[in-house]
């Protein structure tokens, strides 16, 4: 096949000419097969048969250079040249959504390296204006199938799709990829769900050049809320400033970056969490849990958890009704202030406790009843008495009894209910690293009244009365 009297020889893997030698190289991943030539004699000749034979012995049949082959049968030159190429796979891309906003939307102080945290430093509400971009979409990326040089086919890992999960006051466009606000407002980011509430921000502060305010949403105040005036949201508020004698009522949480300065005439109410630094002279009423570095001289009413651990971390003066526990750092004061802590307790549970046993005493008294005179009826009837005044009694009853079992089962169940919400209440505790004289504790009605001071403490109830352990 070569010059003269050339001796061809084939060994497999390459074919050994007098003068030259031609061999396969794959690429790890089959999609490239490389031809090397070395030439040893000058005035050689290759055929492209040759070097076809070469590629039909390494099982090459996809992608193959033609173009090349020639090009080095008519002009043998010592080399590398990429003889056959496969087409690569493409995995596909996962759909992705790029928010246009911090997604840690959570009202929170920012925590010191000592553990405290600074009332200054809010997370405040992420604000947003109306046809504002909230989020797009990248699209899913199909993946394409390859083939090696070998002829096996190589399948792409295909793409997840993802989707918008949207609520009130978010428009998503007409192609599905991008999210925008309806008005202007506060974005809530709960379980990847986007929401816009209406805001109001107010950056003098409530007074006399605002009046009182009443708003279907959340509310964001820089300044001061004077004596006397009242904010009343839907949602949450955020008042970064102090707090006068005024009216503060949320639907919300309310967060108050430095304090309430009640002066005994102050009311705050709010349906989730309280946090401030300082509260002085206040009515508080709080549906969640309250979190603050100083609380005296106020009237406290919480279904959560009361915690004051902050620099100062005292809790003293006035009357505190809180439901999950109490953890301070202070309670009272070495003057022996009458601190009252009543804990455990939920005043309007208790309240609905007794109407719900009343109603099922009443409903089932009378439905014992009704059931006794249907019998006695039922028995005449059967004895053949069907004079019209028997049957119109009797079916007064039956429609008596069918208007108050629904009654009756409704009292038992909230019965039921309202049970398993005090078992829930055990295990309410006070812990304090320092107890003064003059507090008076009263855990799920057991009480205790402190008479000297005591330290590093937990005051919890068990077997009906209240036990002092160390901590």
């Amino acid at each position: 096949m070569n010059n003269d009297n050339n001796i061809v020889q084939n060994d497999g893997d390459n074919i050994d000419i007098a003068g030259y030698t031609l061999d396969i190289e794959m690429s790890n991943d089959y999609y490239s097969a490389f031809l090397i030539v070395d030439i040893f004699n000058e005035n050689i000749k290759i055929s492209a048969k040759e070097i076809e034979q070469v590629i039909e012995e390494k099982n090459i049949v996809h992608g193959i250079d033609y173009l090349m082959i020639e090009k080095i049968a008519q002009n043998p030159v010592e080399g590398k040249y990429i003889i056959a190429s496969g087409k690569k796979h493409v995995n596909g891309k996962n759909a992705e959504i790029q928010y246009k906003f911090d997604v840690n939307t959570k009202l929170r102080p920012e925590e010191n390296d000592d553990g405290s945290v600074d009332y200054k430093k809010m997370h405040l509400l992420k604000k947003v204006e109306k046809e504002e971009s909230l989020a797009i979409k990248i699209p899913i990326v199909e993946g394409e199938n390859g083939v090696t040089v070998t002829g096996k086919d190589i399948y792409a890992k295909k793409g997840k799709d993802v989707n918008f999960k949207i609520g009130k006051g978010v428009i998503i466009s007409e192609d599905g990829l991008s999210l925008r606000a309806e008005y202007a407002g506060a974005i809530s980011f709960e379980n990847n769900k986007i929401s816009i509430s209406e805001i109001l921000d107010l950056r003098k502060g409530v007074g006399v050049s605002t009046g009182n305010i009443n708003f279907h949403g959340k509310v964001v105040i820089d300044g001061i809320v004077e004596t006397g005036f009242e904010i009343i949201a839907t949602d949450d508020i955020v008042i970064n400033g102090i707090v006068e004698g005024a009216t503060i009522i949320s639907g919300g949480s309310i967060e108050i970056s430095k304090g309430v300065q009640g002066n005994d005439t102050a009311t705050i109410k709010c349906e989730k969490d309280f946090k401030a630094r300082f509260v002085n002279g206040t009515n508080l009423t709080v549906g969640g849990d309250i979190d603050v570095d100083i609380i005296m001289h106020s009237t406290v009413a919480c279904n959560g958890k009361l915690t004051a651990n902050g620099k100062n971390g005292t809790v003293v003066g006035g009357e505190f009704t809180v439901k999950k526990g109490i953890s301070a750092k202070i309670v009272g004061s070495e003057m022996g202030t009458q601190t009252i802590l009543k804990i455990g307790i939920d005043n309007e549970l208790l309240t609905n406790y007794k109407n719900a046993g009343e109603d099922s005493k009443k409903y089932s008294n009378e439905f014992r009843e009704l059931v006794k005179d249907e019998k006695q009826l039922k028995k005449k009837i059967d004895d053949g008495n069907r004079n019209q005044l028997v049957m119109v009694k009797y079916k007064k009853i039956l429609e008596r009894m069918k208007e108050i079992k629904p009654l009756l089962d409704k009292a038992t169940a909230d019965v039921k209910e309202i049970r398993s919400q005090f078992e829930s209440l055990k295990g309410s505790n006070l812990e304090a690293d320092l107890v003064h004289p003059g507090t008076k504790i009263n855990i799920t009605n057991s009480f205790y009244n402190v008479k000297d001071k005591i330290e590093r403490v937990m005051f919890t109830k068990q077997n009906g009365d209240i036990k002092i352990i160390g901590r």
